[in-house]
């Protein structure tokens, strides 16, 4: 049995091994990452470098590879891009923990709306922007001024503000895959935020939406909510925000062990 680590070289040298003592019961974990990143310190069983790990199923294939020879008991992702495919391979493999399904909650601005909305959540209305006729779709509902976001990442900043048909025809001649860095369905259109904003517990929106949302102790979530004009509390923002707990929690929680620390290992290090 081994434990696979996707591992991406802006997280650092984080001590795996420390983390994951007394988790893999086979001949050691098992490393996926970049070309020409130092493997982390830990007794690695096997590591493999792929070439364009984010953009292409050179990690999948390799995962599926290893568990064809070893079973594989987790999948362990820090990167929030990661996230969603390592919920898939878990999906794949039947490992428990987070799947495809409750990863995008925390990596998908449209999906994460649709499925609190569903709950009856209140959230700020916000639509996916893949062709220049979802930008005058929403023209059309919303009027000017409209926002248009990054639809996933950490920050999900503006990328274009349109403050009327001027500025959308303006921002739509260029095409939308190039005003949104050449990725068509990775923005959002919406009327722009501009109210107060409140993140975590203690309103009625985000309130709700905890509720709802999947509590995962190797994957947390933040919940941000703004106020609109009526005063009525609406999501914003779902993300996984792993910078919020320990890294060696994280690690642990995703591998399914979450009891007691080992007592010579101290957390230090946080995503």
């Amino acid at each position: 049995m081994t434990v696979v680590v996707l591992h991406r070289a802006d997280l650092g040298a984080l001590p795996y091994g420390d983390w994951l003592d007394g988790v893999d019961a086979g001949g050691g974990p098992v490393l996926l990452t970049e070309p020409g990143t130092p493997a982390p310190p830990a007794p690695w069983a096997d590591v493999h470098r792929i070439d364009r790990f984010a953009r292409t199923a050179g990690v999948e294939t390799a995962v599926l590879a290893a568990a064809a020879h070893t079973p594989v008991t987790a999948v362990i992702a820090l990167h929030p891009d990661d996230q969603i495919r390592a919920g898939a391979l878990r999906d794949r493999l039947g490992l428990p923990g987070q799947g495809r399904d409750a990863a995008v909650f925390g990596a998908d601005t449209v999906r994460a709306a649709e499925a609190l909305a569903a709950h009856g959540v209140p959230v700020v209305p916000r639509a996916a922007a893949g062709r220049i006729s979802d930008l005058y779709r929403a023209a059309h509902a919303w009027g000017y001024p409209l926002a248009v976001h990054r639809r996933r990442g950490a920050d999900r900043p503006v990328v274009a503000e349109l403050a009327d048909e001027a500025a959308l025809r303006a921002f739509a001649r260029g095409g939308i895959a190039e005003g949104s860095g050449g990725a068509t369905a990775s923005l959002t259109v919406g009327p722009p935020v501009t109210a107060h904003r409140h993140t975590g517990p203690g309103t009625p929106a985000t309130d709700a939406a905890l509720a709802v949302l999947p509590a995962d102790p190797g994957h947390p979530l933040e919940v941000g909510a703004v106020q609109d004009a009526r005063g009525r509390w609406r999501v914003d923002t779902v993300r996984y925000v792993g910078h919020v707990r320990p890294t060696g929690a994280l690690v642990r929680g995703q591998a399914g062990r979450l009891g007691a620390w080992p007592a010579h290992h101290a957390i230090k290090e946080t995503v």
